[in-house]
């Protein structure tokens, strides 16, 4: 009996070690792309993101006409998280202009007036005179009407009269007739005298010198000279060369426009007599070397280029009109330049958002706010690249702007891992301002880099309790069924023994 009890409880405990909990062994699987553990509670290498330089891009939109900024373009990184491994970058359009009312706008108006012997000739039997006497008073009476706070000053020039010991190619080759001033029957009755008064020779750069010598010092005054010339100049500043076209005389009349102009002083440029053009210039008018073959009209290109194209850098705007044109141009193209609103918007803008191929194929791409004004493309065009945000028009003041989100894919590949990566290849703006269209590029913006790191740790067991394959259930019902079979079989041995 005692023999076969023994067997039972062996049996027993065999039958227990049997269900008894197996505990389970794991390995290190490697990285899940979420820096968390793992199904099998395993902490794999690490992959973070890094910010390695935050960088502003910024692209300045300008007037194509001045340079002046009416706007700019902006992309920076708003958002960055390195253990999301994600970055959000926001794209920013500002038109920076304001509506005002140009009435109340502080002008200041120079005429530089041709007053040279030629100028008393007729044309189709009118003197030249007439021509610019009548054009100019009309320019004043508008423009005084109109603006409150403008003023306009008046200057002419010709050499000093033929005489003994006469010296040529200084500032006395002009006259101030009238300082800035904003009285009507005063301007008129200077520009009466202008008719007057003729010298010799023509002197373009001295009274260029003389009229911005007296414009007033105030600041935020939009300031204007408008120079009216039959000829191109044969009398320059400071130089021996004189009583001659082209050479010294052209490139220093050039230079003086040009630096007004680089002075924020708007230049107008008018040469009357476009039916002279094709005359030849007398051999005895032109330096030594000159093409005897020269024309007007090449000297005029020589120092003003062409209405189409004025000489680079800008001089401002250049007509070559016939006498009879003067009144339309200076009363209706430069009146209407001056006195006219500019436009306050921007039109036909294109952002273009270029991607290095790196970015493309390791992270996705999402928008996380959308564009307030205009319109982008759904998603990253692969076949460059990149998403096209498009703007019809940017109003006076306004603000648009959209963000994305750049995250790491979680089957990233490897070999981008510690290689810097700029978040964009490039930025194309393209704009239509005024009618005039211009392209700007940006190549510089934030970088980052991603890290991996391989834990330097045996985490393949847990020490917190791990997942076990008996079913505890099971166990105490077995563990329990064995305690009360020794217990009924000691009692059984104990009453036989008994008897």
């Amino acid at each position: 009996m005692k023999k076969s009890l023994i067997r039972v409880i062996a049996f027993l405990v065999m039958m227990l070690l049997c269900t008894s909990p197996v505990f389970a062994v794991t390995i290190n699987t490697g990285n899940n792309g979420n820096n968390e553990e793992n199904s099998n509670k395993v902490i794999p290498g690490v992959t973070t993101l890094e910010l390695v330089e935050k960088k502003l891009c910024e692209i300045p939109i300008t007037d194509p006409s001045n340079g002046d900024k009416i706007g700019e373009f902006t992309k920076e990184l708003t958002s960055f998280d390195a253990e999301k491994k994600e970055a959000i970058l926001t794209l920013t359009v500002k038109n920076l202009m304001e509506n005002e009312d140009l009435t109340k706008k502080n002008l200041e108006v120079f005429f530089v007036l041709d007053n040279s012997y030629s100028m008393t000739k007729t044309y189709n039997n009118k003197v030249k005179t007439d021509y610019v006497a009548e054009a100019a008073n009309d320019f004043t009476d508008s423009l005084l009407e109109k603006f409150e706070n403008a003023k306009i000053g008046l200057v002419s020039f010709s050499s000093v009269k033929v005489a003994e010991g006469a010296v040529y190619g200084t500032e006395n080759d002009a006259k101030l007739l009238s300082g800035l001033t904003n009285s009507e029957a005063d301007l008129k009755a200077k520009i009466e005298d202008y008719k007057k008064d003729q010298g010799t020779y023509t002197n373009i750069e001295a009274g260029l010198s003389v009229a911005e010598k007296n414009f007033s010092q105030e600041e935020n005054v939009a300031r204007y000279i408008i120079v009216l010339s039959d000829g191109v100049p044969n009398l320059c500043l400071n130089t021996e060369d004189t009583l001659h076209y082209s050479g010294a005389i052209a490139t220093a009349t050039t230079k003086k426009l040009q630096d007004l102009s680089a002075k924020g002083i708007h230049m107008y440029s008018i040469l009357m007599g476009l039916n002279e053009t094709n005359n030849k210039v007398p051999g005895a008018s032109l330096p030594n070397g000159a093409d005897p073959n020269t024309t007007y009209g090449q000297l005029a290109e020589e120092i003003f280029g062409t209405p189409e194209s004025p000489i680079v850098p800008s001089v401002g705007k250049f007509f070559h009109i016939d006498y009879e044109n003067l009144y339309d141009t200076m009363n209706e193209s430069i009146y209407e330049d001056i006195a006219n609103q500019k436009d306050t918007f921007i039109k036909d803008l294109v952002i273009k958002d270029y991607f290095p191929k790196e970015i493309v194929e390791n992270f996705n791409f999402e928008y996380v706010k959308s564009p307030n004004i205009g319109k982008v493309s759904e998603k990253v065009d692969y076949s460059d690249n990149s998403i096209t945000w498009n703007i019809e028009l940017l109003n006076a003041g306004e603000v648009a702007t959209l963000s994305y989100k750049l995250t790491l894919k979680e089957d990233y590949n490897k070999e981008i891992v510690d290689k810097i990566l700029p978040t964009n290849s490039k930025v194309d703006l393209e704009y239509n301002y005024e009618n005039q269209k211009k392209q700007e590029t940006a190549t510089e913006f934030s970088k980052i880099r991603v890290r991996y790191v391989e834990s330097d740790k045996d985490e393949t067991i847990k020490k917190d309790p791990l997942p076990q394959t008996g079913n505890y259930v099971t166990i105490i019902v077995l563990v329990s069924t064995i305690v009360i079979a020794v217990f009924a079989i000691s009692r059984v041995y104990f009453f036989k023994k008994l008897k």
